[in-house]
């Protein structure tokens, strides 16, 4: 069968890659009738962004559920026949999803920041930093209030804050969220927590009106103290939060999941700060306390949504499965980065070279491209995948190679779950 002798020759050549094909040329298939087609057609839309409305009226909508999601969608404003702003919302979970949107005019709406996003039903997805609705033409706005107008400063509700400073966590529960307007213009928000009716911690952030994707943060930095006055630094936005190296501020509406924006790891809730610290654990046994030998090899897994996939210059983008891997093997540069499709391909982005960590995001140099579908090929490339952390979040995976006759593409987004490791013993 010449997908067994595809299986030989990379078990051979690239560590068991061959079975990761095999995992997602079968084992991962979308059913047919999962593939469904894709409608574009023109609505009533709003999107507003971080105080900012960017859509309110005509635009183009877009829905695929194969991409998207039951339920999600993608919409977007032209300009001289050019897109200017738009926004796509995914649906993991009825009622609840993922929503990201343009930074500025021209630039992708997949790219852009990401929001968890509600939807109680009707036609709109709302998260703590954007909204996102679409009507059909002619209906009106039925349920719908406008809030381009940003609540009145001084009004405060209960939101579900996270502050964690240091890495230790101030803030990890219900707290008062009270939106403000600067006076240079620039908007923000203070939150506050209360221990026994009693006031406990305050942080405040304050955006710079000409740059919206920055901010400075400060803090009372002791319980009880009545101002923020102490200096928390510059933030940058990540989904429902605003984090730094050493400062991480989020804020939920009631009841909204966190994801994969929960609590670090370790990190203790508030209440227990003052508890004692745990006992040290047993001692492991020497041989379980090793590091994994050289020669071991890794293999992460991650679900979420494929957003494009060319191999051999042709388009699979509509039949790519939603699950990648990314491997690699402990003492050696060797790594790939795994595609497949639901009629059985297959296509494994390789590198015999060290790639290198910049600003968060791995940089892979690829030299080779194995293509599996009955039989398996093996060509020379040239290229570069790319993936940023994968443990915080939603993140985006791309690939793109150059052979000497063909290109070669994908781009993955993940849904921001835990990627599955697994570790397999040196041969």
């Amino acid at each position: 069968m010449a997908l067994d002798r595809v299986t030989a020759r990379i078990r051979t050549a690239r560590h068991r890659l061959a079975l990761l094909l095999c995992a997602i040329a079968v084992g991962l298939l979308l059913p047919e009738a999962a593939q469904a087609q894709i409608r574009v057609r023109q609505a009533d839309c709003f999107l507003e962004a971080d105080g900012k409305t960017y859509i309110d009226g005509p635009c183009e909508f877009l829905t695929d559920p194969r991409s998207y999601g039951n339920g999600g969608f993608r919409l977007a404003s032209y300009e001289n026949g050019y897109l200017r702003y738009g926004a796509v919302v995914t649906v993991t979970a009825p009622g609840s999803g993922m929503a990201t949107w343009t930074e500025r005019p021209g630039s992708k709406p997949d790219d852009g920041p990401s929001d968890i996003v509600r939807s109680p039903g009707g036609a709109c997805w709302t998260g703590s930093r954007v909204r996102a609705c679409a009507w059909k033409i002619g209906e009106g706005r039925p349920g719908f209030t406008a809030a381009a107008a940003p609540p009145d400063p001084g009004t405060a509700r209960t939101a579900d804050c996270l502050l964690e400073v240091g890495g230790e966590t101030r803030i990890d529960g219900p707290c008062q969220f009270r939106p403000d307007t600067g006076r240079d213009g620039g908007r923000g928000f203070e939150v506050r927590s209360y221990v026994g009716g009693k006031l406990d911690m305050i942080a405040q952030l304050i955006r710079d009106p000409k740059a919206p994707l920055e901010a400075t943060g400060f803090w009372n930095g002791r319980s009880g103290a009545l101002r923020a006055a102490d200096p928390l630094g510059g933030l940058s936005p990540n989904g429902p939060c605003w984090e730094n190296g050493d400062v991480r501020l989020c804020v939920w509406q009631p009841g909204q999941p966190r994801g994969a924006w929960n609590r670090r790891a370790g990190d203790r809730p508030a209440e227990a700060r003052s508890a004692p610290p745990p006992a040290p654990p047993a001692p492991r046994d020497t041989a379980e306390a090793k590091d994994p030998p050289p020669g071991t090899f890794l293999k992460l897994s991650f679900m979420g949504r494929c957003e494009s996939l060319v191999m051999d210059g042709e388009d699979l983008t509509a039949i790519c499965v939603p699950a990648a891997q990314n491997t690699s093997v402990i003492g050696s540069a060797k790594a790939g980065f795994i595609f497949g499709t639901t009629d059985g391909k297959a296509m494994a982005f390789m590198a015999s070279t060290k790639g290198f960590v910049e600003g968060g995001t791995l940089h892979q140099p690829i030299d080779e491209l194995v293509y599996a579908e009955r039989d398996q090929s093996t060509i020379k490339v040239k290229g570069t995948c790319e993936m940023p952390n994968p443990m915080g979040g939603p993140v985006v995976i791309t690939c793109n190679a150059q052979s000497a006759n063909s290109s070669y593409a994908a781009r993955f987004r993940t849904d921001g779950s835990k990627p599955t490791l697994e570790q397999s013993p040196p041969k």
